[in-house]
């Protein structure tokens, strides 16, 4: 089968990663997806909210590509979400999914995968999240989701750098007209991430004393760390919703629990990091062992069946038509 670069799909992300690293922007979104929209063109501009947006959910990933788990990291957290603010509240909570990719990975150097294909894959991921959510309709919370989902760049490499560059975005902030809700000008973000990337957000080896020295946030002591200063703001922002990720590496749950207990001595007296931070089960019904690695390896090896296990249907769809990871 023959690789079909010139598809929509890439020519249209091919060009807004050009514009993107033109305009020297920290963060953008490139397309929206709803799920009440029937569409099946990629070409969906960013459509920006029309009113106040309560919850952000930001999985941050290199979609290389996005699996099954990538999947139920984001439908799950929004489910949760959701039930959890209906056990309150008789209205549905407002939220947004967004998929956001960096140019810039602290750790990981570009491969296999272009830019412009992961983007083409985080929209077919988008189709699956969509379709999981259409397929459980009839039961409530789902029955309330229309969770619009962004695909978004961003240049920043590190966590507490994204944060603030979607915080500063005009894209989220509240809306301008007198209506409007005014209690909280951005919505929260929740950052989805794997309990391996948790011990790099707080390893002190990526936060360097800033040259000129960064202004302190209020409420921290003069002698804050450099990964005080720089993580104060997000964990203020933020919350990580964290999935366990229990194996010889990083040891079982218990184990990783346990650490979470060490973490407010790196926020300081003032702070109470690990309250903003919850622990899920990284346990995935379906295949044994789901990775990134796996699938591009199944697609490598042209083994579709074990690909399906890997990763959604559009997805693999998409990896199979682009003949993706073949020549990897």
């Amino acid at each position: 089968m023959t690789k079909t670069m010139a598809a929509p799909e890439t020519t249209y992300f091919k060009k807004a990663l050009t514009s993107f690293v033109k305009s020297a922007a920290k963060f953008d979104v490139v397309c929206s997806v709803r799920g009440s929209s029937t569409a099946a063109s990629p070409l969906v501009h960013p459509s920006r909210p029309r009113s106040q947006i309560h919850t952000l959910v930001v999985l941050d990933s290199s979609f290389n590509p996005p699996t099954v788990a990538h999947m139920q990291m984001a439908t799950s957290a929004i489910q949760e979400l959701q039930r959890h603010h209906l056990s309150s509240s008789p209205y549905p909570i407002s939220m947004r999914l967004l998929l956001l990719l960096s140019v810039n990975n602290a750790d990981k150097a570009s491969k296999t995968a272009a830019f412009e294909q992961r983007l083409a894959l985080m929209l077919a991921m988008a189709k699956d999240v969509q379709a999981v959510f259409k397929d459980t309709l009839a039961t409530p919370p789902a029955s309330t989701l229309d969770v619009p989902i962004d695909i978004g760049l961003t240049s920043e490499p590190y966590f507490h750098s994204k944060s603030a560059a979607i915080a500063e975005s005009s894209f989220y902030l509240r809306p301008d007209f007198a209506s409007a809700p005014d209690s909280k000008p951005t919505p929260e973000q929740v950052f989805l991430v794997g309990y391996d990337t948790l011990i790099r957000i707080f390893h002190p080896k990526y936060y360097k004393a800033p040259e000129p020295p960064a202004s302190i946030p209020h409420g921290l002591p003069e002698h804050a760390t450099p990964m005080q200063i720089a993580l104060t703001p997000l964990m203020r922002r933020a919350r990580l919703r964290v999935t366990t990720r229990p194996d010889d590496q990083w040891g079982n749950e218990e184990v990783q629990h346990s650490w979470l207990q060490t973490i407010d001595e790196r926020g300081g007296a003032t702070e109470n990091w690990s309250s903003r931070i919850d622990l899920m089960s990284g346990t995935y019904k379906g295949a044994s062992i789901v990775s990134s690695t796996t699938a591009r390896t199944a697609a490598k090896e042209e083994e579709w069946e074990k690909l399906a296990e890997q990763v959604g249907p559009s997805v693999a769809a998409w990896i199979k038509l682009q003949q993706l990871y073949v020549d990897a």
